[in-house]
């Protein structure tokens, strides 16, 4: 049977980058559909029509079809990836700072997809992503509605631990929990290694022992200021030494910190992410992927957009096994939640 997946925000920077790594990896197969959706404009319609001429003469022999939806109201896909809102102001390192104008566009696409596509699956990118979880959640099925946050940031955490072993990323399992942001709670518990390299194993150990030394969020504020400096004079190289030489639990957030100075946004690691949980969807084999998504006490009594392991397919998100709370700290969890909620409580104040 044939699927089609539709992206709003495909005449974005993201949104375009996002359509043309789904076309490349195959993922959709001959008589498949991908949608480029507007948001009614003019201005948008003509450069979806320009974004579509420019991935036909790219990917036109995959024999999949891609088309242009100017309204939400026409919506008719499987999967709906939403990439649309406004960008991350230049010089802004806050995912947050967003929500009070992404907020109207969050509600108006829950608004009509709700009313016309209430049995899609929905793959969250746009931030910040808790909020947008939020707001589909309202009209849609919430076990409906995937943030990929906490994917991207379990990949990224995979790959700095990777990098401090001297091995591929393909050899790391990391887990991020979470707020997509500040927030976020690596999880060192998670982590598993494919390979029986007792050398690899015992340089594991001594990393997190070394991250023990310490309070994460002590590390990471005093390379956020040290990497600041470097950043005011320009030598963002300096910086990005500054986030290699720190352990991986930190990296993980000094990264991006350094990143958003530079570029307002990560097409290619956020393509990586969404491709993963759409995989995963598509086969619907039970395998874990991290999501944000919206927990009506499921897990350690939370309530709120968060952003844990889970299995995806065609009925939505199921917790998976691996969302073992118990070595998570009480103090982690509820500042993880308390800042998600004061990041919604912001966007809503007007």
């Amino acid at each position: 049977m044939s699927i089609t997946i539709a992206v709003l925000g495909a005449s974005g920077y993201v949104g375009s980058a996002l359509c043309a790594h789904v076309l490349r990896s195959g993922i959709l197969e001959p008589g498949d559909r991908l949608q480029l959706v507007g948001h009614g404009e003019s201005s948008s319609y003509g450069r979806l029509l320009a974004v579509r001429a420019d991935l036909l003469d790219a990917f036109d022999d995959l024999r999949v079809s891609i088309s242009v939806t100017p309204r939400l109201e026409d919506i008719e896909a499987d999967l709906v990836v939403l990439t649309a809102g406004v960008p991350m102001p230049p010089g802004c390192t806050d995912r947050r700072v967003m929500g009070r104008g992404n907020l109207p566009i969050f509600q108006n696409i829950a608004s009509a997809c709700g009313k016309h596509l209430p049995t899609a699956t929905y793959l969250v990118v746009s931030n910040p992503v808790e909020l947008a979880v939020q707001e589909l959640s309202r009209t849609i099925d919430r076990k409906r509605i995937i943030g990929i946050g906490a994917e991207q940031d379990s990949l990224r955490f995979a790959r700095s631990i990777a990098r401090s072993l001297g091995i591929s990323r393909h050899d790391v399992h990391a887990s991020v929990w979470g707020e997509h942001g500040r927030h976020m709670i690596p999880m060192w518990h998670s982590v598993r290694l494919r390979g029986d390299d007792d050398k690899v194993f015992g340089r594991l150990s001594e990393l997190e022992q070394r991250a023990q030394q310490q309070p994460l969020m002590e590390r990471v504020a005093s390379l956020q200021e040290a990497s600041m400096l470097h950043l005011q004079n320009d030598d963002i190289a300096s910086a990005y030494h500054l986030a290699e030489a720190a352990l991986p639990d930190a990296r993980i957030f000094i990264e991006p910190f350094v990143t958003a100075s530079a570029i307002h946004s990560t097409p290619n690691a956020t393509a990586n992410a969404v491709l993963n949980i759409i995989r995963a969807w598509k086969e619907d084999d039970g395998r874990c992927v991290h999501a944000q998504v919206m927990l009506q006490g499921e897990l350690r009594g939370i309530s709120c957009p968060f952003g844990v392991p889970v299995s995806v397919g065609c009925k939505g998100w199921l917790l998976h096994p691996n969302a073992d709370s118990h070595h998570v700290t009480k103090e982690d969890l509820d500042a993880s939640i308390l800042g998600i909620q004061a990041s919604l409580a912001d966007a809503a104040t007007i």
